[in-house]
């Protein structure tokens, strides 16, 4: 027997349910998660501490909002450049994994040993990539579709089809590797493929559209 986290008396070890107060009891694995995903909100804040808590973690999920702010500078000037700020937030929480990254449809960004492209500069496209570049490979996967006709209007392209583009990524993806996905909306995927680990809001200022970031793991 061990003791309820909710009660403190013993509960059933083999269904992990309090026989007192039939509190739910996290697994090992659970608390493992639970302490990996709080470490990363810790940090976060951490390094953000002039910035309002904005993370919190609801059943093994990053929950939040970023206000990105009305700073316009970016090192790009290409259209749908990533907003001033987000890859320095979004790699406090999961830190660039040198030779082991791989942004796709990454444009607005500069060449680097530490990463890899996918985008039209490139010429490999992102709903083909796995026939090109290795395979079971990336650790660290960072993507900014097209979100509308709209938008591929600017670029000159057509619409994604996000659905091929997520079964790209889990090939070419290790077991256990991160998927980051910065979009208008959350994108179909298949649980026997990727858990959620993190759903962030996120919107410039006023005026701005709203987007969320969902990041994945590969199981």
């Amino acid at each position: 027997m061990v003791k309820c986290m909710n009660c403190e008396d013993d509960k059933i070890e083999t269904l992990n349910i309090c026989k007192y107060c039939w509190y739910d009891c996290p697994t090992d694995d659970e608390e493992d998660v639970d302490s990996e995903l709080q470490t990363k909100i810790n940090t976060y804040h951490n390094k953000f501490d002039k910035f309002p808590k904005s993370l919190f973690l609801s059943d093994n999920c990053i929950l939040g909002l970023w206000v990105m702010g009305n700073n316009y500078t970016t090192k790009s000037n290409l259209y749908g450049a990533y907003p001033h700020g987000y890859l320095n937030r979004i790699h406090t929480l999961y830190p660039i994994i040198s030779g082991k990254t791989l942004h796709i449809f990454s444009g607005s960004l500069e060449d680097s040993e530490e990463y890899d492209k996918v985008d039209y500069k490139t010429g490999i496209n992102a709903e083909t990539m796995s026939s090109i570049i290795p395979n079971n490979f990336y650790e660290l996967v960072l993507a900014d579709p097209p979100y509308s006709v709209e938008d591929c209007d600017h670029y000159g392209c057509c619409m994604v089809k996000r659905n091929v583009v997520f079964n790209e990524c889990y090939k070419v993806m290790k077991s256990g590797g991160i998927l980051i996905w910065l979009d208008q909306v959350l994108p179909q995927y298949k649980k026997i493929q990727f858990e959620i680990q993190a759903r962030i809001g996120m919107v410039k200022s006023t005026n701005h559209r709203y987007r969320v970031i969902t990041i994945f793991k590969k199981k």
